[in-house]
């Protein structure tokens, strides 16, 4: 009696340890493809002084991520966005105005998860963020303006908090939002502008994993 009381006691505290184990892991892999949202920080037409702004865009990404513990991954992700606004004159004389915007980038850094169940966690870590964009303009007729704007560079630190949500045993949903800690530069024939700035950013998507 006393022998089958311990089995049954054994097996009573290996069930939470069982079911934990079903959830990802060390080891275990996901690639992420999804949309990605940005306020990208640009200059424009040229160099100068306060002549940055921000602008959204939309675009892709992809991400790869490898627990390295149970609880922490490392994880490496770029993407490309865009934005693109037109004005439509109501007078036949003048032109489309085109104004558009694009840029990529790439994240490396590794976030904590904290599983709720073996089906959804909450997720949150740091990152360091390489990023370049430029925007172009179309149809003022003015050569000055009509051109590809000058390139900005933006190195910094993006800090992010999301979810993740099983759909089937290999894939599942994600989503973050995130914020951006950067130094910006531009640079042309007229000089070079330093700026720094703090703006949000955010992923949505399918995992898949193995």
């Amino acid at each position: 009696m006393n022998f089958r009381k311990a089995a049954w006691a054994v097996a009573l505290l290996a069930l939470p340890a069982a079911a934990h184990a079903d959830h990802l892991g060390v080891g275990n892999s996901m690639v992420w493809i999804g949309f990605n949202g940005n306020k990208a920080q640009l200059v424009g037409p040229t160099t100068g002084s306060i002549n940055e702004y921000e602008d959204n865009e939309l675009g892709g990404t992809l991400g790869l991520n490898y627990f390295v513990t149970d609880e922490w991954t490392v994880c490496a992700s770029g993407g490309v966005d865009v934005a693109r606004t037109q004005f439509r004159p109501a007078s036949t004389t003048r032109s489309v105005e085109t104004y558009s915007s694009r840029s990529w980038n790439v994240r490396v850094g590794g976030d904590r998860y904290a599983f709720i169940n073996d089906r959804a966690a909450i997720y949150a870590g740091p990152g360091l963020l390489y990023w370049t964009g430029r925007g172009t303009y179309q149809g003022s007729n003015d050569p000055a303006v009509d051109r590809d704007w000058p390139r900005v560079v933006q190195v910094g630190l993006n800090g992010r908090l999301g979810m993740y949500a099983s759909i089937t045993e290999r894939m599942a949903l994600f989503g973050h939002i995130g914020q951006v800690l950067a130094r910006n530069t531009a640079t042309d024939p007229n000089g070079r502008n330093i700026w720094f700035t703090a703006h949000p950013e955010g992923s949505v998507g399918l995992s898949f994993e193995f």
